[in-house]
């Protein structure tokens, strides 16, 4: 018999249940789908859903701090050049797997998301904090001592992959055809060209 979860564990998985059936109903359905259906999908009832959520905002909230929030750390965390190049690797293996950070599914689009960060403050508070903070992680990665290019601000250089990013989501979901891995390529020579330029130079020195 497996042993009895505490109080603390029984809370958590509620919450984890929830957020899960939350993702696949808005995946399906969208942002409207109803929290009957998610409750149902997660074999909870409305009051164990109020327990843990406020309200829909609160819960769509948790939902993208859970999805986005892990994701964009995946991508951004770490530190370092070395980081960043695995980041942008890995956003280009999402973006082909269709992962849910970048490609949320049919009844969720990325234009039902910006619509949502324009009607409810809290949802575009939390979006727009999640997307400025790895932003800045991608700065700070590109500013370490082991920077590829001297030549451009790691802040502009964080500016231009967040915008490319946003740019493939938005092809994405408008079905414009795009060599992802070619593009992955191409971010990464923004990137590294004066690296290896360097190199070359300390060893022929």
């Amino acid at each position: 018999m497996p042993p009895r979860r505490s109080r603390a564990e029984t809370k958590l998985a509620t919450r984890a249940a929830l957020i899960d059936a939350g993702i696949e109903e808005f995946s399906e359905h969208g942002l409207d789908a109803s929290l009957d259906a998610i409750c149902a999908r997660a074999k909870l009832t409305r009051g164990a859903f109020y327990v843990h959520f406020a309200d829909r905002d609160a819960f769509i909230v948790a939902v993208m701090n859970h999805v986005l929030g892990g994701f964009i750390q995946q991508l951004t965390g770490g530190g370092g050049l070395d980081s960043v190049e695995r980041g942008v690797r890995l956003f280009i293996a999402a973006a082909q797997a269709r992962h849910p950070g970048v490609h949320a599914g049919r009844g969720l689009r990325f234009s039902h998301l910006m619509d949502a960060c324009r009607r409810i403050p809290q949802v575009g508070e939390t979006y727009r904090r999640l997307v400025t903070t790895g932003r800045a992680q991608l700065a700070a990665g590109l500013a370490t001592e082991d920077r590829a290019r001297t030549d451009v601000e790691p802040a502009a250089m964080a500016d231009l992959l967040t915008v490319m990013v946003f740019g493939i989501v938005a092809a994405l979901e408008l079905e414009i055809p795009l060599d992802l891995p070619r593009l992955g390529d191409t971010a990464l020579a923004v990137i590294k060209p004066a690296r290896r330029a360097a190199g070359a130079a300390r060893s022929r020195s």
